[in-house]
């Protein structure tokens, strides 16, 4: 029995995805290593938090918007933001 061809294409997607493969960075926090992707999140979730109650104490929350859109959104930009700030190159 022959062996399974593999479609040009596909092979050319597996030998440009080696490379990648060596590229997720990992940082050192008390010993365990963590993806900066997670700490970006999670430090995306804490501002969220933080803007969320200062638009509450400064009377602006009712003014935003529907808060399934707003927040998810602030989140979003926050995460991207710390993102950039401190892990882009």
């Amino acid at each position: 029995m022959p062996p399974p061809s593999i479609p040009p294409d596909r092979l050319l997607a597996l030998v440009l995805a080696i490379p990648l493969t060596g590229c997720d960075p990992l940082l050192t926090i008390q010993g365990s290593f963590w993806p900066p992707w997670i700490i970006a999140m999670v430090a995306g979730s804490v501002l969220t938090g933080v803007a969320s109650w200062l638009l509450g104490v400064s009377g602006l929350e009712p003014y935003l918007g529907p808060p399934l859109l707003i927040y998810p959104s602030l989140w979003a930009l926050l995460t991207f933001g710390t993102w950039l700030l401190c892990f882009g190159v």
